[in-house]
């Protein structure tokens, strides 16, 4: 088909506009049109009228198989991701590096092999952090290797580094700085300076991508297409191919929808020592859709009752204006809805420091932010007010305001299965609440929600994507799920999804809590689900039934070679909950079961369950 025979679609383009089009599309060479597809393409998941252009516009077989444009080196965008907020930074710039021509590779560091280092001439690193400190899952490997005696000299690769991070832990971002320190120190050539980013990553994430991207196109000259500019797309196409006028709302972190809550039940029985609540929400009209996994982002206040201990303590008055963000507010709206109080960073101690009164006290707060083990010890469980109290200053609210780190909206591991629940969302939520240094500490989300939330209330709410917990994309692999207390939120959301497909795998559970009278959460509909046999077993473990303490991992011993027999057979398996203590025992659990069972040394046990998170078939959901 000849360019100048190219039918465009008379809903789209008025004559005139055609007889434009189809002039532009002449004078395109072959390469260009390459290019041009290209970089639709990359737009094309935003907009399918894109894609309908795409396939009109007449690139020939071998422009598309033809060399990359200047036959520059390869550029690899390399990603280590948690959540997949690391794999969606990284995508991004991979689809912009080939929309302007350049030849890229993106790949998972889960699935990159050290020795190939050697060989990169462009290497561009976005990466986070996981807990405390440590890199994801997915990067482990690959921060080992860099971090060994095995580590090449990269005198010959240049490279640049986005970190992300979240500042209400002590190591911000110190995955990212680790791979920026090492490969500085194998000699490899910045082409920027590494940036990080906070949980709000977005704005900043693009414009490191545009920082990047001119970088490159700066080493490769003008030769090279620059890219065309950002398009603003308001229009749509219907099941029909036809373009509907008008602006579709795009919910998200930055622009919440409004939802009403539909229920807020307490799961506990009488007489718990626990409050769980299942909290059902409406998503009509939002267009918002999940898959099993995801999170639920709500965007929540803090207590009016810490508030004000807060200002009366340091004598402020609440009425007085703050400016936030070139707004001007009250003191006590600030605090309310824009602060983070209940969370110590160590950015915020840094910062706090120089108004300290006394030198020896700022000295020993400093000591403590001096040891990365010792600041994480000192801001667990504490919170604002503590700090102000046990390290006077003279500090007004304007300059308190300043160095707080803004509150962050709340994610919780979505309960429920769309196909289950159309337009709804749910989840399952423990509330927080114990006293110390005579103070009752309250969770500033969970009370929020189970105390303050009531049905037809309205929150603002959205969809978190996490890619990185998914069930297998063959219904009938078999899943083994482990989710004590209110870690088996997304179990509920895996077997709903199932029993609603009609899959064929197998699903084991095993869930913990206090006591089986009032703790099992969710018992009515488990018990449901076996009979239907969208459940094939459960195993329960209630740590305060018996006269010695009885979890999880318990379960998964006594039940050890068919367990191993599930994941001898391509078994799936998957954590949720507490990561600082259940996790790790659940996962050491599992190798010692994998040594046991499978008549292996420790290292190969190891290698074994390493070689499940790898291929996606070990996956935690823990916070």
């Amino acid at each position: 088909m000849s360019a100048s025979s190219i039918g465009l679609p008379a809903n789209i383009f008025s004559p005139a506009e055609q007889v434009q089009v189809q002039d532009i599309i002449h004078k395109f060479s072959q390469q260009q049109l390459q290019w041009l597809a290209g970089y639709l393409t990359g737009l094309q998941h935003s907009n399918q009228q894109l894609l309908q252009l795409i396939n009109r516009i007449p690139v020939t077989q071998e422009s598309l198989t033809a060399e990359p444009l200047n036959g520059q080196d390869s550029i690899t965008v390399l990603y280590g991701s948690k959540s997949g907020n690391s794999k969606k930074v990284a995508k991004n710039l991979h689809d912009k590096l080939i929309a302007r021509g350049f030849t890229s590779v993106l790949q998972d560091m889960n699935q990159y092999q050290g020795n190939r280092l050697k060989d990169e001439k462009w290497l561009l690193v976005v990466v986070s952090t996981h807990g405390e400190g440590d890199p994801p899952p997915a990067a482990e490997d690959l921060h080992a290797f860099i971090n060994s005696r095995k580590a090449p000299a990269l005198d010959s690769t240049r490279y640049a580094v986005l970190a992300l991070g979240d500042k209400s832990y002590a190591s911000f971002c110190q995955t990212g700085r680790d791979f920026d320190t090492r490969l500085s120190a194998l000699k490899a050539i910045p082409i920027l300076s590494r940036v990080e980013a906070d949980v709000d990553y977005e704005e900043t994430a693009e414009a490191w991508i545009e920082s990047v991207l001119a970088k490159i196109q700066e080493n490769f000259g003008s030769a090279v297409p620059s890219g065309l500019p950002n398009l603003q797309h308001t229009s749509s196409v219907n099941q029909d191919g036809q373009l509907v006028s008008g602006t579709q709302i795009k919910y998200s972190r930055k622009n919440p929808f409004r939802a009403t809550i539909l229920e807020n039940i307490r799961l506990n029985g009488r007489g718990s020592a626990k409050q769980t609540h299942h909290v059902e929400i409406s998503l009509e009209g939002s267009g918002l859709s999940y898959q099993p996994g995801d999170t639920l982002g709500i965007w929540v206040e803090n207590e009016l009752s810490l508030v004000n201990e807060l200002t009366e303590f340091k004598r402020y008055n609440t009425t007085d204006p703050i400016v936030y963000k070139d707004t001007t507010l009250s003191l006590e709206e600030f605090l309310l809805k824009h602060a983070e109080l209940t969370t110590i960073s160590g950015s915020f101690l840094s910062a706090y420091c120089p108004f300290i009164l006394d030198p020896a006290v700022a000295h020993s707060l400093k000591n403590i932010l001096a040891d990365k083990e010792t600041l994480s010890s000192f801001v667990y469980g504490r919170d604002i007010l503590d700090i102000l109290v046990q390290f006077p200053a003279d500090i007004s609210a304007q300059e308190l305001a300043a160095i707080l780190l803004p509150l962050q909206p709340r994610l919780y591991s979505i309960a429920s299965s769309l196909s289950a629940h159309p337009e709804e969302v749910h989840i399952t939520v423990g509330r927080v609440e114990y006293e110390a240094n005579q103070r009752v500490r309250r969770g500033v989300a969970s009370n929020f929600i189970t105390g303050r939330l009531q049905p037809g209330q309205e929150v603002s709410v959205f969809i978190e994507e996490n890619e990185s917990f998914r069930l297998p994309a063959n219904g009938d692999t078999a899943v083994i799920m482990v989710g004590p207390g209110t870690g088996i939120a997304p179990f509920r959301a895996f077997v709903e999804e199932r029993a609603e497909s009609g899959f064929g795998g197998h699903n084991w559970l095993f869930f913990g809590d206090q006591h089986f009278t009032t703790d099992f959460l969710y018992q009515t509909e488990w018990q449901r689900f076996i009979r239907q046999g969208a459940l094939s077993r459960m195993n329960t473990a209630f740590s305060r039934d018996g006269q010695s303490k009885l979890y999880v991992q318990h379960r998964m011993q006594q039940h050890a070679s068919e367990l191993f027999s599930w994941l001898e057979n391509g078994a799936h398996f998957y954590v949720c909950g507490d990561a600082r203590k259940m996790a790790r025992d659940v996962k050491q659990t599992l190798i010692g079961i994998v040594c046991e069972q499978g008549r292996m040394e420790p290292e190969a046990a190891v290698e074994y369950v390493k070689q499940m998170v790898k291929t996606g078939r070990y996956q935690e959901d823990t916070y």
